[in-house]
């Protein structure tokens, strides 16, 4: 949310202008209101779900594409679309998908040229699930209006990089999971998980269900 805020309203770009001595509005044009304005999630686990809830509360409209999730099974109001209709209706499609051989180079040339001319692409998930040679062409082409990157492939870019020196562009360095409160999380589950499973509990995360369900079945 914060790096699709700060593309909607040019927040690193007039930063930018402001310590240069500038202070003008119109390098920002166009800007547009987040209230009736699309947002396509691309995977729909409980990340974009937290996504879907904030953003819901901007006005905006919320699109998914997840082969994996029913729509209307979550109690948040999103519609399902497959991925070529969101990505031609989304004005912002913020990527969380994990990153398998089907999503690799998900974004590739094709994909952006199915978005809007002034959409945003926005990626806190995994480098490559975005082809970033084509993301440059599409910038380069105007294919797109910009994009938010917490995370890139390569990472971190290499020195020179296309994409390090354009005001569309926002790139961070991988830190849209941290907080004070994330780190402590992250530093205290792992070792609750080992302390259930020896203690005879089921962790939280079990990655393969179907063994928990064959333990319940007794076989």
């Amino acid at each position: 949310m914060a790096l699709l805020l700060a593309s909607a309203r040019k927040v690193a770009l007039y930063d930018r202008l402001v310590r240069a001595g500038r202070w003008e509005v119109p390098p920002g044009k166009p800007m547009f209101r987040l209230s009736g304005s699309t947002l396509g999630l691309v995977g729909f686990g409980n990340i974009a779900r937290q996504v879907a809830t904030r953003a819901a509360a901007f006005g905006m409209r919320i699109l998914f594409f997840d082969p994996y999730v029913e729509e209307g099974k979550h109690g948040i109001t999103a519609k399902k679309s497959e991925l070529e209709a969101l990505l031609a209706e989304a004005d912002f499609v913020s990527l969380h998908p994990p990153l398998v051989p089907e999503t690799r180079k998900l974004i590739d040339d094709a994909a952006l040229e199915r978005m809007k001319p002034s959409a945003v692409l926005i990626n806190c998930a995994r480098g490559p699930i975005v082809d970033t040679e084509a993301l440059v062409r599409a910038l380069d082409d105007k294919t797109i209006a910009g994009c938010a990157l917490d995370t890139t492939d390569p990472e971190p870019l290499p020195e020179g990089h296309p994409l390090r020196a354009r005001d569309n562009v926002i790139i961070t360095p991988h830190a849209a999971w941290y907080s004070e409160q994330a780190m402590a999380g992250l530093q205290a589950g792992a070792p609750a998980e080992v302390r259930r499973v020896l203690t005879g509990q089921w962790p939280v995360n079990v990655v393969n269900r179907a063994v928990k369900a064959k333990n319940r079945a007794g076989l």
